[in-house]
């Protein structure tokens, strides 16, 4: 990778877990120690992020904590929702014991390209994951953070759609979106694209926008990101002002992709007809 000076995906992070799972974690325990002496008074929400919290038994920790001391303090959480039944299960009876749950969870495009975007993802796990929590968790919010890269936009507007019918099943809130454009890594950011494919792309949304941006469930913030990735996909012409030239975006774009396909046992050109002629000539 040479367009971009943050070393995405130029070296190993064997640093980066200075504590095995099997091995007491002084950070860890120095937090529960200020939270149930002091911070659960004082704060107004915690927020728990990842990598995927569910997969460390601190979680289930904390989230036993807040279920038995019947906490006001709101929570707010990410997850994949990448969980087998059994788990998926756990976390709805957990939600029954917490007053105020928010859950965050990713994704911005549907079936086979989501797969392929999240490695990992499955679509209709995923999906039913989603669903088991519309209709079983007891939550204050569900929250879907859409990150919008250059391979999203092919099937965007049907993933929003997909969110505007659950909205209509369980309220306004069941789900929310936002859209947040990808900066970093900068070769995978929409405006790699060629001219041609942005347009419609933005064509599409705004298709999208002009037919669903007059409903009452739509949040404000969720139509005025819409209407925002509109303008910047007619507008903005380089990712980001301290990046390379678009030549060395290019490469770094079918290099990484070619890789990916070769190690995760993926297939772009199948995967994205619409950008197939394209890559072909990168």
């Amino acid at each position: 990778m040479i367009s971009d000076g943050r070393n995405h995906f130029t070296h190993e992070h064997e640093t980066s877990q200075r504590y095995k799972p099997s091995e007491t974690n002084p950070y860890i325990e120095a937090f529960f120690k200020w939270w149930e002496s002091d911070l659960q008074h004082t704060l107004d929400e915690l927020r728990l992020t990842g990598g995927e919290p569910l997969m460390s038994s601190h979680t289930w920790r904390l989230l036993d904590w807040l279920k038995e001391s019947k906490s006001k303090v709101q929570f707010a959480m990410n997850s994949n929702l990448g969980l087998d039944n059994k788990t998926m299960h756990k976390l709805l009876d957990t939600t029954k014991g917490i007053k105020n749950f928010h859950l965050y969870t990713s994704n911005e495009s549907i079936g086979k390209q989501s797969e392929y975007i999240r490695d990992g993802l499955n679509w209709e796990q995923w999906t039913s994951n989603m669903d088991l929590l519309l209709e079983e968790g007891n939550l204050k919010g569900l929250h879907v953070m859409c990150t919008i890269n250059a391979l999203c936009l092919d099937t965007l507007p049907e993933f929003l759609s997909w969110c505007v019918d659950k909205k209509e099943m369980y309220g306004k809130d069941f789900p929310n979106f936002t859209l947040n454009i990808l900066r970093f890594p900068s070769f995978q950011s929409p405006l790699v694209l060629p001219t041609e494919i942005k347009t419609l792309y933005k064509n599409n949304l705004q298709y999208w926008l002009d037919n669903n941006g007059h409903k009452t469930l739509l949040h404000e913030h969720e139509i005025n990101h819409v209407q925002r990735l509109i303008d910047y996909l007619d507008v903005v012409k380089t990712p980001h002002s301290d990046t390379f030239e678009m030549p060395a975006l290019l490469h770094d774009f079918k290099k990484f992709y070619e890789q990916y396909d070769t190690r995760r046992g993926k297939n772009f050109t199948e995967t994205f007809p619409t950008l197939t002629e394209w890559y072909k000539t990168l």
